[in-house]
C-alpha cells in the first residue's frame, strides 16, 4: 500500500472515530430557517511531520489537549507504525528507528 493511500485511510478513520465520539443524540432535530446556511465542521485531525530520524529518531508529540491517533515511520516508499510510543513530560511521544526518513503523526481533538 502506498504511503499516501495509507495516510488518507488513517485520517479518514480518525475523523470517523472523532465524529462518532463527539456526536450527541439528544432531543429532536430543529430545521434551520431558509436564510441560514449550515456550516461544515472543520476536521479535528492535524498532521505533524519530522525529518530528523537519522539524527534523533524523529520524536514527535501532539500539542496539549490533542490526542496522538497514529504515527507512521516512512522509509523511502514504505511505511510502518511508529517503532516506539512513550510518555515524556506527560505527553505521548512517537519515535522511529534512525533508518526512517521521516515520521507522520496524526493528532486529534475530540
Amino acid at each position: 500500500m502506498k504511503i499516501s493511500a495509507l495516510a488518507v485511510a488513517l485520517v479518514a478513520a480518525a475523523v470517523i472515530i472523532f465524529a462518532a465520539k463527539s456526536s450527541k443524540h439528544e432531543g429532536s432535530v430543529t430545521a434551520l430557517p431558509d436564510n441560514i446556511v449550515a456550516q461544515i465542521a472543520v476536521s479535528p485531525v492535524k498532521t505533524l511531520t519530522s525529518t530528523t530520524c537519522a539524527k534523533d529518531g524523529c520524536p514527535v508529540a501532539c500539542e496539549a489537549g490533542d490526542t496522538l491517533l497514529s504515527a507512521v515511520c516512512v522509509s523511502g516508499t514504505k511505511g510502518r507504525f511508529a517503532d516506539t510510543l512513550r510518555v515524556e513530560k506527560g505527553a505521548l511521544t512517537a519515535t522511529c528507528a534512525t533508518t526512517a526518513s521521516n515520521i507522520l503523526v496524526y493528532c486529534g481533538r475530540p
